[in-house]
C-alpha cells in the first residue's frame, strides 16, 4: 500500500454502523490498516463498537472519549454516515404538510448531531495537527426529493457545515469533505424511484465497501491532504451537474 494512503497509524470513528453503508465504510477503513470504532453494532471482527448518543454536546463528547479509549489513541478520522430514518423521513409527504414534529425529528436532529460530533472531535485533531472528517450526504441534497423536504434540507445543511468547518480548520491540518452516494444506498427505506433523476450510468447504486470505501479511504489519508470542502459524488453516475 502506498505510504500516502496507509492508515495504519490512524484511529477512526464511523457513525451509522446500524446501516449497511456505515458497516461497509468501517470495513473499508479497517482493510486500509486503520484502527476503527463504530458507533453501534458492527459484525466485522476488525471493528470495535461503542454505544452512545451524539444528539447533545455531552453525548458527543462521551462518544469521542469512548472511541479514543477503545482505540488506545486519538480519533484522527471521523466518518459520519448516520442519518435519522423514521416516520418523518421514510414516508414521503407533501411539502405543504410538513409538520413541526417532522422538521424537528429530521432537520434539527441531523444538524445538531453533526455539529456536536464535529465539535467533540476537533480538539484532539487540532492538537495533533491531523484530522479528517468525511460526511455522507446523499445526492438528494443537490437534486431535491419530492416528499422528503426536511431530509433534503438537512443533508444540504450538512454540506454547508462541512464547508464552513473546512475553511476554519484547514490551518490546523484538518480536512472536511463529503461523499454523495445514491440516496437509496445511504438511506435505508428510501426507494430509488422516489429520489433519483436517472438510472446510474454505471448500472448500479454501488456497494458501500467496494465502491465507496476506496473514496473514503483516500479522503482519510495523507494523499488527500489538499482536498477540503469538497463533495465527491459516488453514486454511479446519477448526479452529473457541476
Amino acid at each position: 500500500m502506498p505510504a500516502a494512503t496507509d492508515l495504519t497509524q490512524r484511529g477512526a470513528l464511523v457513525t451509522g454502523a446500524d446501516l449497511d453503508i456505515g458497516r461497509g465504510l468501517a470495513a473499508a477503513l479497517a482493510g486500509a490498516g486503520a484502527r476503527v470504532v463504530a458507533l453501534g453494532p458492527c459484525a466485522d471482527e476488525r471493528v470495535m463498537s461503542v454505544a452512545g448518543d451524539i444528539g447533545s454536546p455531552d453525548g458527543a463528547g462521551d462518544v469521542i472519549a469512548r472511541a479514543s479509549g477503545a482505540l488506545g489513541t486519538t480519533v484522527d478520522v471521523v466518518v459520519h454516515a448516520m442519518h435519522p430514518m423514521g416516520d418523518a423521513t421514510a414516508a414521503p409527504s407533501s411539502f405543504a404538510d410538513v409538520t413541526d414534529a417532522a422538521w424537528d425529528a429530521t432537520w434539527e436532529r441531523t444538524m445538531r448531531s453533526t455539529l456536536f460530533l464535529f465539535q467533540a472531535a476537533f480538539p484532539a485533531m487540532r492538537d495533533g495537527g491531523f484530522g479528517r472528517f468525511v460526511v455522507v450526504t446523499p445526492t438528494l441534497s443537490m437534486s431535491g426529493a419530492p416528499g422528503l423536504a426536511p431530509l433534503a434540507a438537512a443533508v444540504e445543511g450538512q454540506r454547508l457545515l462541512a464547508k464552513s468547518a473546512a475553511r476554519q480548520w484547514g490551518a490546523h491540518g484538518i480536512t472536511v469533505n463529503c461523499i454523495a452516494p445514491a440516496p437509496e444506498l445511504a438511506l435505508e427505506g428510501v426507494s430509488a424511484a422516489s429520489v433519483s433523476l436517472a438510472a446510474p450510468a454505471l448500472g448500479r447504486a454501488g456497494d458501500p465497501r467496494a465502491d465507496l470505501g476506496p473514496v473514503v479511504t483516500f479522503l482519510a489519508s495523507e494523499a488527500a491532504h489538499f482536498v477540503t470542502g469538497a463533495t465527491l459524488c459516488v453514486d454511479g453516475g446519477v448526479w452529473m451537474a457541476p
